[in-house]
């Protein structure tokens, strides 16, 4: 039994060492290379206002179970097609706290990105772009509040349990899909979608929730049992 506990630990401890530690910011900047891929983070990172974060084509980040990524400087995620950028948990079964940009002086701009797994990712007052951005399996796929305008082009949300929520923002979407999620589109107050809402179809519970008919009363609020079954099931 000690054998097989040591063994598993070993092996455990061989993996996390083949990946390279998340950097720190040298001379105001952060730049992760599809070289030095896959990277490994366990831990909440804040890149400041006064740097810049670049992710080459083919980057893969593993994220622990307590990583944060909050990103306040200028923002440069530029994956291809062929080589896409990837944060995902660095435990298949597990889930991290998710990336938050809140970058307000400089728009962001995130291109062919796979993000998976995260409990959370936000967008807060800045503005930005997603393109060819596929956001699986996470709890609140994608959370945008008090943003002059995020646009989103060419997109997936899938199998989120919440796909995207707009609260008092502006969101100009094309070609972008959401389906087989929980819930896709939810509108709080001032929120604003600018899309094919004919896109997005197919989701379990509800394609789009608005926060006013809910307030109205009309018979749309998420029943407990609901609730229950999304907590649980995360």
């Amino acid at each position: 039994m000690k054998f097989a506990l040591c063994t598993t630990l070993l092996f455990a401890a061989a993996a996390f060492a083949s990946e390279m530690p998340f950097p720190h910011p040298e001379n105001g900047s952060i730049r992760l290379t599809e070289k030095d891929s896959p990277y490994i983070l366990e831990q909440g990172v804040v890149v400041s206002s006064s740097d810049t974060l670049y992710v080459e084509p083919g980057v893969t980040v593993l994220m622990g179970e307590y990583a944060k990524l909050t990103l306040r400087g200028s923002i440069h995620i530029l994956g291809t097609e062929a080589k896409p950028v990837v944060f995902r948990s660095a435990d298949s079964s597990g889930s991290w706290n998710g990336l938050h940009l809140v970058s307000t002086n400089r728009p962001f701009e995130i291109k062919n990105f796979v993000v998976q797994n995260a409990f959370r990712n936000t967008v807060f007052r800045s503005r930005g772009i997603f393109e060819n951005v596929n956001f699986v399996n996470n709890y609140y796929g994608l959370w945008v509040d008090d943003v002059p305008e995020v646009f989103l082009a060419r997109c997936d949300f899938v199998r989120n349990r919440f796909a995207l929520s707009i609260r008092a923002g502006k969101v100009i979407s094309a070609d972008t899909k959401i389906s087989e999620n929980v819930y896709g589109l939810y509108l709080e107050a001032g929120g604003d979608y600018n899309g094919d809402i004919s896109a997005i179809k197919g989701n379990l519970e509800s394609d789009v929730r608005k926060e006013a008919d809910e307030m109205a009363g009309a018979g749309k609020r998420v029943s407990r049992s609901i609730w229950q079954r999304i907590e649980t099931g995360f």
